[in-house]
């Protein structure tokens, strides 16, 4: 699997580090984005990481990413994206009793959109 690149991931932990679940330093330029610890197993903490819009009074994930963080090796593994607006959902690494299903092409795209993801949320809440 792959997994965050060492500056996403170094972003990833510096939000972690401010104990809140919404960040937004921006003054309202930006989408403020929200950060949930939202689960945990042996192996994995699970953290949803999103922006929200509103569209006639609903909230829309714009967009949600779910990363597993294994608690060994202190790595970020991006494993799913939705995007409201557009009606899209893929779970690239599902958690089954019977092992981890993997779609290696997608779990890659996932990590190479979550690394530039983070950098953007970086530079928009200041938080380099």
């Amino acid at each position: 699997m792959k997994t965050l690149d060492r500056k996403a991931a170094e972003i990833f932990r510096k939000m972690l580090a401010l104990q809140t679940t919404k960040i937004d330093n921006s003054g309202g330029t930006y989408m403020p984005v929200y950060l949930e610890l939202i689960g945990r197993i042996d192996k994995y903490d699970f953290f949803s990481l999103a922006h929200y819009g509103k569209q006639n009074g609903d909230m829309m994930r714009d967009p949600e990413m779910l990363f597993a963080l294994h608690k060994e090796t202190r790595q970020f593994i991006p494993y799913y994206y939705r995007n409201d607006y557009m009606g899209m959902e893929q779970y690239s690494v599902r958690w089954t009793n019977e092992g981890i299903l993997l779609n290696r092409r997608l779990q890659a795209d996932h990590t190479t959109f979550a690394n530039q993801w983070l950098r953007n949320i970086a530079a928009q809440q200041g938080i380099l």
